[in-house]
């Protein structure tokens, strides 16, 4: 018997200390200031709380993906939600030519209290333009990997750049939207954000965001340059450019005018969709389009974009925006600042703009405008 009491007696004592504890633990936590709890759920140790901004503008993320992608697709929102978007809780639009399986749209709903759109690519815009030779183009595709040793382009990625480099921005999906943040899926954010770029876009009357800029290959695009000749010679555009930042003006060695293959990486970018939707840009991606170089050599919807911005923009719709953090694949934009490396986990030592190819530190020094005769004369 007394085993037994001595044993209650030390399990009621037990229970009274855990039960203190308890009421001091709560007692602490309704002391601390409620914003300390904000922040600690996106970011862990910041110096201070990040800026919320004001009221959200009409954009929204997109990603053109498929089913299977669903760990690459997840692994970014995670990124973009902890670093920016629990914050703001922006719309996310997810395209495709095939239907996205239940465990797809549930999955990724579940990554977000944002409303998640799903829409299907017309056909349409996911097969061979009429013009093209399907044989000359997957001949064209497998020489080209041959040269470069790498697996030859699925038909499939042609046609997902094509799609981007115009078309996505009068899918029925994204008509109520006037800003686009274009997701890759198993992209990465580095740093988080303390500021709407969104609202950076608007406020500052930006067309176009860009984090990584690089010169793209020579057998690349060998004719997107001339391309873009015959369509300035032959439409006569006008107004405003940025034609300095792709070309580099006559030296004492030369007289012409040198296309330096400058290009933006649209996996990430921040984009005015009016911009696609207007008539001026419309009217080149067709002419290009026509030239049929996006199947018979190996132009993207970054030739495409980049050829667009320089032609049709000037420098002071266009930022580099070199504090965001970023990293898809071997390629990241990493803010060296000790205030921003504060809220950042990446290596600014190995941020792409300091390799010589990188043409983003370049926009700022070179992109201006050239008078159009100039070229057409060169």
């Amino acid at each position: 018997m007394r085993g037994r009491t001595r044993f209650w007696r030390i399990a009621a004592l037990g229970l009274l200390l855990f039960a203190g504890a308890m009421l001091v633990t709560r007692f602490r936590s309704s002391q601390e200031p409620k914003s300390l709890t904000a922040t600690v759920r996106y970011s862990e140790n910041l110096p201070a709380p990040l800026f919320s901004g004001t009221a959200l503008q009409n954009g929204c993320f997109v990603l053109v993906t498929r089913t299977i992608s669903l760990t690459k697709v997840r692994r970014t929102m995670f990124d973009v939600e902890k670093r920016f978007n629990n914050r703001f809780n922006y719309p996310y639009v997810f395209l495709s030519e095939q239907p996205f399986s239940e465990t797809f749209q549930r999955s990724v709903r579940k990554m977000t209290n944002a409303s998640v759109i799903f829409g299907l690519i017309n056909g349409e815009y996911w097969q061979y333009p009429e013009w093209i030779n399907m044989d000359r183009a997957e001949r064209a595709a497998e020489a080209w990997a041959d040269a470069n040793d790498v697996s030859a382009d699925r038909s499939g990625w042609r046609h997902m750049v094509r799609f981007w480099a115009a078309p996505v921005a009068m899918h029925p999906a994204l008509h109520q939207f006037k800003y686009m943040w274009r997701l890759e899926p198993g992209s990465h954010y580095t740093c988080d954000f303390t500021y709407d770029p969104f609202d950076y876009m608007q406020s500052h009357g930006l067309s176009y965001g860009f984090a990584i800029s690089m010169e793209a290959m020579p057998d690349t695009v060998p004719t997107l340059w001339d391309a873009a000749l015959e369509y300035i010679q032959s439409s006569k555009p006008q107004g405003e450019n940025s034609l300095g930042w792709l070309i580099s003006q006559p030296t004492w060695k030369s007289q012409y005018l040198h296309y330096n293959r400058c290009e933006f990486l649209t996996n990430f970018e921040l984009v005015d969709l009016d911009f696609i939707r207007s008539e001026e840009y419309q009217q080149l991606f067709d002419y290009l389009d026509r030239k049929s170089g996006i199947y018979y050599e190996h132009w993207t919807d970054a030739s495409i974009r980049s050829l667009a911005v320089a032609l049709l923009l000037a420098p002071s719709k266009v930022r580099w925006f070199d504090d965001v953090g970023y990293k898809h694949d071997l390629l990241n934009n990493c803010p060296a600042g000790a205030n921003r490396q504060m809220r950042c986990h990446c290596d600014p030592s190995k941020s792409s703009h300091l390799v010589p190819m990188s043409c983003s530190a370049r926009w700022n020094l070179t992109a201006s405008r050239i008078d159009f005769d100039t070229i057409s004369s060169s």
